[in-house]
């Protein structure tokens, strides 16, 4: 019984050879891509809740004159009384300054301010700009977490102090 043989020529070997290599090196390219992205995108997910402020703003568009806002003299503009770090899921009360409205009315440190009279606090509105709307003297409703629970707490908005 005869065999056949297949006889491979010199260029052909070299040909499946660099064919072999620019395989292999298309592979290790696509897996170094995916791993990069999957890497990425686990790294965001556990930094998300985490981030105390977000990583990019948006640009601003300068106003036309007649939209600009001007902010209300210093005597006008509402006074609540803390200091805090915007957080996903609200305004995180980071201190309380003694005898302030939110002293008053019993807010504490770490309590998360989730929203004002039934508007929810947010990165596209936060906390100041909320407050903002409201002037000395006007009753709200803030809407807070504290250890797991959800409160309502009636602050009366003060009166901004003058800046040293």
């Amino acid at each position: 019984m005869e065999r056949d043989r297949i006889v491979l020529t010199g260029w052909q070997i070299a040909a499946i050879a660099v064919g072999a290599l620019v395989l292999a090196g298309i592979c290790c390219v696509l897996g170094g891509v995916m791993g990069g992205l999957i890497g990425y995108g686990l790294g965001q997910a556990g930094t998300a809740e985490k981030s105390p402020t977000p990583e990019w703003l948006p640009p601003t568009l300068p106003l036309p004159p007649e939209l600009e806002l001007t902010p209300p003299p210093e005597g006008e503009r509402p006074y609540l009384g803390i200091r805090y770090i915007s957080r996903p899921r609200g305004a995180e009360i980071q201190e309380v300054i003694p005898g302030s409205p939110a002293a008053e009315a019993g807010l504490q440190v770490g309590d998360i301010i989730r929203a004002v009279n039934g508007e929810r606090v947010t990165a596209a509105r936060p906390l100041a700009e909320i407050l903002a709307s409201y002037r000395p003297g006007d009753r709200v409703t803030l809407t807070v977490e504290r250890e797991g629970k959800e409160l309502s707490i009636r602050v009366t908005l003060g009166r901004r102090p003058a800046s040293p």
